[in-house]
């Protein structure tokens, strides 16, 4: 529930300090209003253009990202949500959209923000934004 009554939907991402923790029902947290997902390619330190202009990608892995915001969200909330995220690593489960079903991977958290910037019928709301990548 919020600090209004409205319930709070939790279907979209599980959170939790270890893989086996994602099984509990604590480990959803609330629905973000945004979730872009990413996926980001990582080469060896000589990859680049050669003297005449070829390309040397030399990957070595692929990486997911998920960049996440909130907007509008209670204070409750915003506090669940960014004490799941704050051990040095934690595990998500979610959809991802290459493998077109929900994965467990184990990911890091980039720079938060949270603004207060709201009332919505008399209630003070947040905007949280972060982007998590896998490890």
């Amino acid at each position: 529930m919020t600090d209004n009554g409205a319930e709070i939907k939790k279907t979209i991402l599980k959170v939790a300090k270890t893989k086996a923790g994602l099984s509990s029902p604590d480990a959803w947290i609330p629905d973000p209003s945004e979730l872009q997902w990413g996926i980001q390619s990582v080469s060896d330190s000589d990859a680049g253009r050669d003297l005449k202009g070829k390309m040397h990608v030399n990957l070595r892995t692929r990486k997911r990202k998920l960049e996440l915001k909130w907007a509008g969200i209670d204070f409750a909330s915003t506090k669940e949500v960014l004490e799941a995220v704050n051990p040095e690593t934690f595990w998500v489960e979610y959809h991802d959209a290459l493998q077109n079903k929900r994965v467990q991977k184990q990911f890091y958290v980039g720079d938060r923000t949270a603004m207060v910037n709201s009332y919505v019928q008399g209630y003070r709301r947040n905007d949280i934004a972060f982007n998590i990548i896998e490890v």
